[in-house]
């Protein structure tokens, strides 16, 4: 780990962490939008007498909200404490 000091360390390491969360999103997103799609297409065409595909789609797309809240919106928090938590367990068994 040369020429690297351990500000820019962790700031690479949020960054990364971020990009994967996006990326993590867009694969839910693009799950959900198929998935809610194709029980639709059922829904229509085998049991059109009730809308019965919207509960599962809500559901879903309440899912997708807790990801991008937690995963996107508040990841940066949750990486910047996670990161000072393992600094101190480190400061802990060092001393």
């Amino acid at each position: 780990m040369s020429g690297v000091n351990h500000d820019l360390y962790k700031a690479e390491e949020r960054r990364m962490a971020m990009t994967e969360a996006r990326r993590g999103l867009r694969i839910h997103e693009a799950v959900t939008v198929l998935v809610c799609l194709g029980l639709a297409v059922v829904n229509v065409f085998f049991a059109s007498e009730f809308p019965w595909a919207i509960f599962p789609a809500l559901g879903m797309s309440l899912g997708v909200w807790f990801h991008w809240y937690f995963g996107v919106q508040h990841g940066d928090e949750f990486i910047r404490r996670h990161q000072e938590d393992i600094e101190r367990e480190v400061g802990r068994h060092a001393a």
